[in-house]
């Protein structure tokens, strides 16, 4: 980020962590004390039982005209963060308070030090794609229905929604012991139709994430592409397939059963058959601060070796 002698840091924070809560009003303090504006938004404490990152509708929230944003806690608190990031082209500074933490580079014992070097337009900024996906018909919201996790009007026609993905979309299935029916095309040709338990398009950011556990590559961080990974297909081909980044992947869910499109974690609505949903790469980038402190292969060789990823 460019260096301002006054900025606006936004901090979102995971309460359900005593310590990532405490280090917000300490960042707070921080701020003030050098005549920055510091503002906290608060998650509620995921729900395991109904979803898999922290829960709490930030649809109101605006990143407009802030310098930067902050993540205290884990994988799932920063994705929250991504879709505000990412519309209002706010760099994001991720601190891992988190079990995995793949996604997130700086520790909490080096934050001030980063967020120093950040606010001076000393720290290195890492540009990340991000996915946009868009259903066509037939899709019944979640409860809640959190718009935070939508783009602007730049991707999709008037009227229509769409979703950023940082990680990954997954249309899967609802049924117990079932598995769905799913058409897929791309860029418009027929490709492959699979009875499986899902679906995923992955980023190269996400590609260490659900697409890794399906059995999908690996993708480099900062390559322009994404890929398609069948999740347990039934009696098809279980190979994965890479895109480019000017490419599109589209899933029609197939008669009898319906399906669930879950976006970065978190459940976007319910998709009945016939329904299709389209994805391609957004345009613009996701704005990364990095602690300049690691590559790719080490982090990655970690988490293989200790047989967790994100």
């Amino acid at each position: 980020m460019t260096a301002r002698t006054v900025a606006t840091v936004v901090i979102l924070v995971n309460p359900a962590r005593a310590d990532a809560a405490r280090l917000a009003s300490e960042v707070s303090e921080w701020l003030e004390r050098r005549s920055h504006g510091a503002h906290v938004l608060r998650l509620a404490p995921a729900d395991r039982a109904e979803g898999r990152v922290p829960a709490g509708d930030l649809s109101g929230a605006d990143l407009s005209g802030a310098d930067l944003a902050i993540s205290l806690g884990g994988d799932g608190t920063f994705l929250r963060l991504v879709p505000l990031a990412y519309r209002a082209r706010v760099p994001v500074l991720g601190v891992n308070f988190g079990r995995l933490g793949y996604l997130l580079e700086v520790e909490p014992s080096a934050l001030f030090e980063t967020l120093e070097q950040a606010l001076e337009g000393r720290a290195p900024i890492e540009d990340r794609l991000v996915l946009a996906v868009t259903v066509r018909g037939g899709l019944t919201a979640a409860a809640g229905d959190d718009r935070s996790l939508e783009g602007d009007g730049a991707v999709c026609a008037p009227g229509e929604r769409w979703w950023i993905a940082l990680n990954e979309m997954v249309v899967e299935k609802t049924v117990p012991g079932h598995v769905v029916a799913l058409a897929t095309e791309v860029d418009g040709e027929e490709f492959l139709s699979y009875k499986a338990d899902g679906l995923v398009v992955a980023s190269p950011t996400g590609s260490t994430a659900y697409n890794l556990s399906a059995g999908g590559p690996v993708l480099a961080p900062n390559l322009p592409a994404m890929v398609v990974t069948p999740v347990a297909p039934h009696l098809a081909i279980d190979r994965s397939l890479v895109l480019r980044a000017d490419q599109e992947a589209s899933v029609r869910v197939l008669p009898p059963r319906p399906a669930v499109l879950v976006v970065d974690g978190r459940e976007a609505g319910r998709l009945a058959p016939g329904a299709e949903v389209a994805c391609r790469v957004a345009p613009g980038w996701l704005r990364v601060v990095s602690a300049g402190s690691r590559g790719f292969a080490g982090p990655l060789r970690r988490a293989l070796t200790r047989g967790v990823w994100q």
